[in-house]
């Protein structure tokens, strides 16, 4: 019986082993298409999830402004800085980011930021994404915060 054990074994072992070709080693993958791939990917990420940031906040920032026309009483004492060129938009529909994000610190991302409205007229706005990470029960998480400035 262990004759037959030590055969079986013998056989993964050996059938387990391939041998290595002499064309896998010559092919050389350049690594510069390698990382700019990854930046590429990475780049596509971020701008899904904060594409769909972006909008939320900018959508809150509309309604607010709808808010504080149709009922002044709600108008905070502080006058929210006026983002947008138009004063007709009540809706975001798209978010396009012009150009790559522009990295100002460890923590602060820069994004230009082309909005289109429901209204068909689109503006341009500077978006500001800080992020840190926050330790909560010896667990971490990353938080953003994004602030706007009109160009």
């Amino acid at each position: 019986m262990k004759k037959i054990i030590y055969f079986i074994a013998s056989l993964i072992i050996v059938s387990c082993a391939n041998p290595v070709s002499k064309k896998s080693m010559e092919m050389a993958i350049p690594t510069e298409t390698i990382l700019d791939n990854k930046e590429e990917e990475v780049f596509e990420a971020l701008e899904a999830s904060y594409s769909l940031v972006i909008t939320e906040k900018l959508q809150d920032y509309l309604d607010k402004q709808i808010l504080a026309k149709k009922h002044p009483e709600f108008n905070p004492k502080n006058e929210i800085e006026k983002l947008f060129k138009t004063t007709e938009a009540k809706e975001v529909l798209q978010v396009e980011f012009i150009g790559p994000p522009k990295t100002m610190s460890d923590s602060v991302i820069k994004l230009i930021t082309k909005v289109r409205f429901s209204n068909t007229q689109t503006d341009t706005i500077t978006s500001y994404i800080t992020t840190s990470t926050v330790r909560i029960d010896e667990v971490l998480f990353k938080t953003s915060k994004i602030t706007f400035k009109n160009n």
